[in-house]
C-alpha cells in the first residue's frame, strides 16, 4: 500500500499535469473504500443472511407462532 501511494503522489515527471490532483485523490479515496467500507458492508451482509437464516419460522396469523383457537 505504501508503495504505491508514495508514486501516486510523488511522482517524478508528472507533478504539473493537468488533472493529477484528481488522481491523487482518486487513488486515496479507492483506498478508504478499499480498506474500511467494502469489508464493512462484507460483514454487515453476512451477519445479516446468518441471521436471517438462523431465525426460526414463523407461523400463524399473529406471527407468534402458536396455532389458531377455533
Amino acid at each position: 500500500m505504501t508503495v504505491s501511494a508514495t508514486l501516486v503522489t510523488l511522482p517524478t515527471d508528472s507533478g504539473g499535469r493537468p488533472g493529477h490532483t484528481r488522481d491523487v485523490v482518486h487513488h486515496l479515496l479507492g483506498y478508504v473504500g478499499g480498506l474500511t467500507v467494502l469489508p464493512w458492508l462484507l460483514g454487515h451482509g453476512i451477519a445479516r443472511l446468518t441471521r436471517a437464516l438462523r431465525a426460526p419460522a414463523v407461523t400463524g396469523p399473529d406471527r407468534t407462532g402458536a396455532p389458531d383457537m377455533p
